[in-house]
């Protein structure tokens, strides 16, 4: 993740603020590893957000100008807010591991999770899920791909009914049931946690990740992060939200997953990514 940025100012800046707030050695994972450390619930989330924060945050120190939008899948709309200047780094940051925690408190080990659907359309999948009452439709990605949330136990039945009838599915390394209604009884304790936030208004418009509408406000944007935890994320609905502004998009983190989703979606919107350095330019 961090090949090439090590040297960065505002990139180490802002993972030196990252670590100083987590405690975790977020740069030396990512250099050296082990990479369980990167990868476990905990740490992977913060890892994500910072790098990406680093990476708008270099990219504008060399001249890159403001977005015209800007959006992001799950927890990345939290690095959006932060780019945005709605809320600060350390505030996103607590915003994870609020939900971290409560989740931990509520559900015990190795009983929720997460399972993804490859194939298979979006009323396809509900109609599945008729047959497991306990699981929820979490993330709708594209025209045929998504995820679940859910017991453990439902998910496997849930994969193992779905899978012959489906380019791919499996459970995902995730320990929580995001995205979906069983987290909503941890907002009221995350808001609580979080009472000193005062969120501003963004520096540029953001796209909602559960419906793809405009967001100018701060305290709207801020409130829907927080409740993003428990809603359903419509990715094809934030692309055409996102379409209304440009028609060249940049990835800001590391990978090409959202790219190779949005190509998906919609052909015509160029998607590249500034893990390389200028390539906004």
């Amino acid at each position: 993740m961090s090949t090439g940025w090590t040297e960065d100012p505002a990139w180490v800046a802002t993972m030196v603020a990252a670590e100083a707030h987590t405690g975790y050695p977020l740069r030396t994972w990512m250099a050296e590893g082990p990479l369980e450390a990167l990868r476990s619930q905990r740490h992977a989330p913060c890892a994500v957000l910072s790098h990406s924060v680093g990476l708008f945050r270099a990219h504008r120190a060399a001249g890159m100008p403001l977005p015209a939008a800007a959006t992001g899948h799950s927890m990345g709309f939290f690095s959006a807010l932060v780019a945005a200047e709605v809320v600060p780094l350390e505030a996103a940051l607590a915003l994870i591991g609020a939900t971290e925690d409560e989740a931990e408190r509520r559900f015990g080990p190795g009983t929720m999770g997460m399972a993804y659907a490859i194939g298979m359309k979006e009323p396809e999948i509900r109609r599945r899920l008729e047959a497991f009452p306990e699981l929820e439709l979490s993330n709708v990605n594209g025209t045929a791909q998504g995820t679940v949330s859910g017991p453990i136990p439902a998910l496997e039945a849930f994969v193992a009914a779905v899978k012959p009838d489906c380019l791919k599915a499996d459970l995902l390394p995730v320990r929580h049931p995001l995205h979906c209604g069983l987290m909503a009884p941890l907002l009221p304790y995350v808001k609580d946690r979080l009472e000193q936030v005062l969120p501003q208004d963004p520096a540029f418009p953001l796209v909602s990740p559960l419906d793809g509408r405009e967001i100018r406000d701060g305290f709207e944007a801020w409130e829907e992060a927080i409740v993003s935890i428990s809603a359903t994320i419509h990715w094809p609905l934030t692309v055409k939200g996102l379409r209304g502004f440009a028609g060249r998009a940049f990835e800001c983190g590391h990978g090409r997953q959202l790219a190779g989703l949005t190509l998906w979606l919609d052909r015509e919107l160029g998607v590249d990514s500034l893990q390389s350095p200028r390539k906004w330019a």
